[in-house]
């Protein structure tokens, strides 16, 4: 089986500028702290030369006899020097870590926040393991270089600043010597960015495509293994996996390159300062202290080269997911905070308005056109139809999750964002209290109780009781159902307090044990605010102010109950097919008029 994944990223990827505008803009959040560190680590870097300088003056003055005195001063001042560097070194690591870590805490915190804020359709229209992978890998990539890599690469450029500076004050024709490595580090590094710019870009793209699969597979099992389907779906993980993994070798053949060249630069670029030092010495130019000095200075290059470069894969992948995380933040809508002047009391009811709305999946095709709807404030529209018939796709548009292709969607002026209630069932973990307050983080036992109560859910009440007075919340845990979790979502709507609320078969997913106390819940949620309620069961739609009934993408009927059952079409026939059967609703023969013939 071949598998055709397009190794484009589904969600935008920002461009380098972005990225560093990004950067500077976090480095500016903390400017006293970001210069601290520039100055540590120069201070860090400046002590270290004490060491190679001073094993130069011994070398000296072993070779003129100097007395015992003198070369143990030079040993002092060694030691001294390097205590004295990695201290400071511990004191400019300990402090970035901290500049670090704050800064990717609120990269975080933005990246999070902007993923919450994205549009359903940027995620739901494709692969979401490519945004799983973005929170998740990406994050720990750029976590990891950040805490772990930074340190290292930016000691490691300023000791190099610092040692080319002080071997050319030493003698300019040995630091002349050092710059023959030079063309082995430029050639090799800009080989190796060229490449593995591409190669690691891949690396994280093919790792989405793969934990896609192996999501496709472990939420589809049921299905898969209905259709015996499972050595395909298998096989395209495997395929995944892998490229994936072809792809990971690859970077390890680009970084095994840069070794090579980094190897020669150190041999030639070593050889160059002891035969130039031999001839300056030979000239009697420069002592052989200083050659050893020189030497020594080159020498500890070595480290904070090869550091540098070979820190070049780290930040390439930190880049690679920086970039991917600013895609991210990019992407998602700016947020609007409500107004702290306009309260609940004062805001005027909200209404809803639907003018010639047009969304199709660009995937699928699938969607609604030119579709208009007015509800009232106050007042509960129900949309039914077919499944695949547009009406959920209509409340996703008015819910903000999709945005139009064509045409608007207008609320109250002072109305905040819809409230959405879906059919899926959500319990996050924690207590009672902690899910509640999710919508509302400074509510009150008070407000939690009234909230439990409007939604039918005594049980909630008793366990929240038990959970504020009980230290060990797990031993007031209760078991939560299906239809205990949907009245938890309910209650958290009634928190929220929304002018509109969107309900999206949220009761297509409780059992018939608890579908009497949901829907009970549902109107009472409804009452006083704008209402969407798409309705699977059409006994669900009877009370609303109006149905509209879709079929193809688009309004068919529209009408109140009454109106619909005493009229031809598809929802009168849909009311009958469910109620014919059941004990105490209209038959086929009590609704549709009969001509009566007289019998003779």
């Amino acid at each position: 089986m071949s598998d055709s994944t397009s190794t484009t990223a589904l969600l935008p990827i920002a461009s380098a500028r972005r990225v560093r505008a990004v950067v500077g803009a976090l480095l500016r959040q903390h400017p006293g702290r970001a210069v601290g560190v520039a100055a540590l680590f120069l201070a860090a870097s400046a002590l270290g030369i004490i060491m190679p300088a001073c094993l130069g003056r011994i070398v000296d003055a072993v070779a003129s006899d100097a007395g015992f005195a003198t070369i143990a001063g030079w040993v002092a001042g060694a030691g001294l020097g390097a205590i004295g560097a990695a201290v400071v070194m511990l004191w400019a690591v300990r402090v970035l870590t901290g500049l670090v870590q704050d800064m990717l805490a609120t990269l975080r915190e933005d990246v999070f926040a902007s993923a919450m804020r994205l549009p359903v359709s940027a995620v739901d229209d494709g692969e979401s393991a490519d945004l799983l992978s973005r929170v998740t890998g990406d994050v720990d990539a750029v976590a990891e270089a950040g805490g772990n890599v930074a340190p290292t690469l930016l000691s490691a450029g300023f000791a190099i600043g610092v040692s080319v500076v002080a071997l050319t004050a030493l003698d300019p024709w040995l630091a002349l010597a050092g710059i023959a490595s030079a063309p082995f580090y430029v050639l090799g590094t800009r080989a190796f960015l060229r490449k593995s710019r591409v190669v690691f870009r891949e690396v994280r793209v093919r790792e989405a495509a793969r934990s896609q699969a192996v999501l496709d597979a472990v939420e589809g099992i049921e299905t898969l293994t209905a259709f015996n389907e499972q050595e395909p779906a298998l096989e395209r993980v495997r395929e995944r996996a892998e490229a994936s993994i072809r792809m990971q070798i690859e970077g390890v053949r680009v970084t095994n390159r840069l070794f090579r060249w980094i190897n020669g630069g150190e041999l030639v670029g070593l050889a160059a300062i002891l035969c130039a030092g031999f001839l300056l010495q030979s000239a009697g130019a420069i002592t052989v202290g200083a050659v050893t000095t020189a030497a020594l200075l080159f020498h500890r290059l070595f480290g904070p080269v090869g550091q540098l470069i070979f820190g070049l894969d780290d930040i390439q992948r930190a880049v690679i997911g920086l970039a991917r995380l600013v895609g991210v933040i990019d992407l998602a809508p700016a947020s609007h905070p409500r107004d702290e002047d306009t309260d609940s009391a004062a805001r005027a009811p909200a209404g809803i308005e639907v003018r010639d709305v047009t969304f199709h999946y660009p995937t699928t095709s699938r969607g609604i056109s030119d579709v208009n709807l007015r509800v009232e404030p106050g007042t509960t529209a129900a949309l039914v139809g077919t499944s695949g018939s547009g009406k959920s796709t209509l409340a996703r548009v008015i819910a903000g999750h999709h945005p139009p292709t064509s045409g608007s969607v207008h609320l109250g002026p002072s109305a905040d964002a819809p409230y959405y209630l879906s059919q899926e069932l959500h319990h996050f973990r924690g207590t009672i209290a902690d899910n509640l307050r999710l919508v509302a983080p400074g509510a009150g036992d008070d407000e939690m109780v009234a909230a439990l109560r409007a939604v039918g859910a005594e049980w909630a009440v008793e366990a929240l009781v038990r959970e504020r007075d009980d230290v060990d919340a797990s031993a007031s845990a209760v078991p939560l159902d299906e239809g205990r979790i949907q009245q938890l979502a309910i209650a958290r709507a009634f928190l929220a307090d929304p002018d509109v609320v969107i309900l999206d078969e949220a009761t297509a997913d409780v059992g018939l044990h608890h579908r009497e106390a949901v829907e009970d819940a549902i109107t009472a949620l409804r009452k006083g605010r704008t209402a969407v309620l798409i309705a699977h069961r059409l006994q669900q739609a009877v009370s609303a102010e109006q149905i509209v009934v879709f079929a193809d993408g688009r309004p068919t009927q529209r009408g109140t109950h009454d109106e619909l059952v005493a009229t031809e079409g598809l929802y009168r026939d849909s009311w009958l097919a469910q109620t014919r059967s059941t004990s105490g609703f209209p038959t086929a023969e009590d609704i549709t008029p009969t001509t009566e013939t007289e019998t003779p």
